[in-house]
């Protein structure tokens, strides 16, 4: 710093030094940062996916599994959110999490005469009432034959990241 404060009086160049405010009020987490990143936001969406096992994410077993896509969320307590759920898949899903009291039961795409797949859209609002991280997953048996997603991981029913996730409300 002494020899970045010499070279610039050197050149001539004004130098002054401000005070900063402490690093702390800005660590990821505090009350202040979550304050900071929520500034001003009235409600949230989220366009989530749900992708059949031929689309789906590449599991441990090299094969393709039911997923949905995000499978986890930043939320903010009291903030309405609104998910819009976009589904390829034939069959409903669900986004469960029991310690949200969240329950969205997705609609389930349709196979289109000429083989493709017109996508179900839900739409479901709600407003997150308390903090903490919780735990989702469909509760619907999906991803035959082997419902591989739908297993138990080592955090409860539902793989993380394919049928499984979470909710962070902060």
């Amino acid at each position: 710093m002494k020899a970045l404060l010499t070279a610039c009086t050197a050149l001539g160049l004004g130098f002054a030094v401000m005070a900063q405010p402490a690093l702390a009020d800005n660590t990821p987490g505090t009350a202040s940062a979550v304050n900071a990143a929520f500034a001003g936001v009235t409600h949230q969406h989220y366009t989530v996916y749900v992708l059949p096992g031929g689309m789906g994410f590449v599991g441990p077993d090299g094969k393709h599994h039911d997923s949905i896509a995000p499978s986890s969320f930043v939320l903010k307590v009291g903030v309405p959110v609104t998910f819009t759920v976009i589904s390829f898949d034939d069959g409903q899903h669900s986004i469960t999490a029991p310690g949200l009291g969240l329950n969205i039961i997705t609609k389930a795409g349709t196979d289109e005469a000429d083989g493709s797949i017109k996508p179900g859209v839900t739409t479901y609002t709600f407003t997150p009432t308390k903090k903490g991280q919780f735990r989702w997953h469909c509760i619907m048996k999906c991803d035959g034959p082997s419902h591989w997603s739908m297993s138990a991981g080592f955090d409860g029913p539902g793989r993380d990241g394919y049928m499984a996730g979470w909710f962070t409300v902060l």
